[in-house]
């Protein structure tokens, strides 16, 4: 890999690092966004906390901005699908763990959702976005489980529509950074009156920490939790 390669991904992962929805909720409501709602640092934290409009302009700089962008720069300069797609990891990875923000952040949805459009996956795009848009959020009004589902169904849509290896790879990276990242939070330790395991397993399958969606998206903040 070139020096050149390495700078792309090392600026993508800076770039990507940039807390849009903590720097809104700091100017707008004076508030740190983590310790509201699921403690996300994304659009959807934001959409519930900050207002629909502000969360779905947020989301969509998530998207393009972090997540189309930097690849189509990299394009443009002629870089390789390789580094094209590792750039693509960078940012999710900065979005989800930023370096301006002590590695919390957001869960990277949206960025990878950008990733999708620039490589021209718009079958699985299409497809993520029934199940998760429709099904999840419109149907059950709960996307967390129905974005696990489509995590896992990704590698598989993108290998039955004969994608490139470097994009099938994508996919499962995809996959481990927001699946890790649901299972590590933002550094928030289980409650001990639910219980490691079960907190884990809501984590993974739910992206929260509580049986219920309601009592976790109205947290407020508490000073026992830790960022």
């Amino acid at each position: 890999m070139s020096l050149t390669g390495i700078g792309f991904i090392l600026a993508a992962y800076l770039w990507g690092g940039i807390p849009t929805s903590y720097l809104v909720a700091r100017y707008k409501l004076g508030i740190d966004i983590r310790d509201y709602g699921s403690g996300n640092v994304g659009a959807s934290n934001a959409l519930s906390q900050i207002g629909k409009v502000t969360g779905i302009l947020i989301g969509t700089f998530d998207c393009v901005g972090k997540g189309i962008l930097p690849v189509l720069l990299a394009r443009w300069l002629d870089q390789s699908l390789a580094i094209q797609v590792a750039i693509g990891m960078a940012a999710i990875a900065g979005h989800n763990w930023s370096p301006y923000l002590k590695l919390t952040g957001g869960r990277g949805v949206a960025t990878a959702l950008g990733l999708l459009v620039v490589f021209g996956l718009w079958p699985e795009y299409l497809i993520v976005g029934v199940v998760v848009g429709i099904v999840g959020r419109l149907l059950f009004r709960d996307s967390g489980f129905w974005t696990f589902v489509s995590l896992l169904a990704l590698p598989v849509m993108a290998f039955l529509f004969h994608r490139p290896a470097e994009i099938i790879a994508m996919t499962l990276a995809i996959g481990a950074l927001l699946l890790a990242k649901r299972l590590m939070a933002n550094g928030e330790p289980p409650d001990p009156g639910i219980g490691r395991f079960h907190v884990c397993l809501y984590r993974i399958l739910w992206d929260r920490d509580t049986a219920t969606k309601d009592e976790w998206t109205n947290r407020m903040p508490d000073t026992t939790f830790k960022n």
